[in-house]
């Protein structure tokens, strides 16, 4: 910070408006010699969950048998619990609006018994055949559940597996009974293709909702981040379906929905969604290039291609951040 804010601090204090802890804390910040280590914090948490639930799985699947299925169940269903009470202990009580989170290691500490409640659901699922034939609906569960704390503990992260677990939910669920058809890739393939796109606009109605409702508004850009990603996963998998003309339909409905997309995010300023957009029009501008254009100067135009779309991502992205 300038010298100004240094003095500033240092005339509070005088005047007694700081006291001497304040303005010691205060200026230590101001000149520069308090730094916060939080994000590095936060992603040294995240790479440490990631890597425990890695060494719990490696450690399971070699001591499998001599350990026996139901004692692992039962041991990883307590380590899930315990993390759900640790973060449950430290979180702040809840509220429909933003909660500051008051420990940062809460916040991994539940995302850990989340991961560990799918894994165990699922572990105990192939298992012991719980469900069976509808074991699909084991995802359903699993989603329900994490779509409970997330809203509860106020967590992005929760509710981002929760929405990924539904979609799965529903993907799995479609695909299956096309799982001994004669037409087993071409009709799974469309049917879930179909659920994508209804899970997309499913979350995006659901976001603007909530948000309107005022139902933890700030979860609205996770709603809407999941959906357009499926949206345009859907209409993507249309865009490159194979032969025959069908994948032309989907291409001209790729235009015209990104078009839309793009006027709509770059006047709501919603940079992360323009970019989702871009990214699928730069994928499906592929496809009617490798239609249109074969060889040397297809590579070549590919290249154009590519750094137009990228010159654009970021020349838009400028003028967003500086409108907003």
């Amino acid at each position: 910070m300038s010298p100004e804010t240094v003095a500033a601090i240092a005339r509070l204090r005088d005047e007694r408006i700081l006291s001497d802890a304040q303005a010691d804390a205060f200026g230590r910040v101001a000149r520069g010699d308090l730094l916060s280590i939080r994000a590095e914090l936060r992603l040294l948490l995240y790479a440490g969950v990631l890597l425990l639930t890695s060494g719990v799985g490696i450690f399971l699947k070699e001591n499998h048998d001599r350990i026996g299925p139901a004692a692992i169940a039962i041991a990883v269903a307590v380590a899930a619990v315990a993390c759900l009470a640790y973060a449950a202990r430290r979180s702040p009580p809840f509220s429909w609006d933003a909660a500051a989170s008051t420990h940062v290691a809460a916040d991994y500490a539940l995302l850990l018994s989340m991961i560990l409640i799918g894994a165990d659901l699922a572990y105990a699922e192939t298992q012991f055949r719980v469900l069976g034939p509808h074991w699909a609906y084991h995802l359903l569960l699993v989603s329900l559940i994490y779509f409970a704390a997330a809203y509860r503990f106020d967590s992005r992260a929760v509710l981002t597996l929760a929405l990924t677990s539904f979609a799965a939910w529903r993907g799995v669920s479609v695909a299956m009974p096309f799982a001994h058809s004669s037409d087993a890739t071409g009709g799974s393939t469309g049917a879930v293709r179909l659920n994508a796109i209804g899970c997309g606009v499913l979350f995006i109605a659901a976001g603007a909702l909530l948000a309107r409702a005022r139902r933890r508004a700030h979860f609205e850009p996770v709603w809407i981040a999941m959906g357009t990603i499926l949206l345009f996963a859907g209409i993507l998998s249309g865009v490159f379906e194979g032969g025959g003309g069908r994948w032309m339909v989907w291409e001209l409905v790729l235009l015209v929905l990104g078009g839309v997309v793009l006027a709509a995010c770059y006047r709501l300023r919603r940079p992360f969604e323009f970019a989702i957009a871009t990214a699928a029009l730069y994928v499906g501008g592929l496809r009617l290039l490798a239609e249109a254009i074969r060889g040397v100067g297809g590579l070549l135009l590919v290249a154009i291609w590519s750094a137009a779309a990228l010159i654009f991502l970021i020349a838009a992205t400028r003028r967003m951040r500086r409108a907003g």
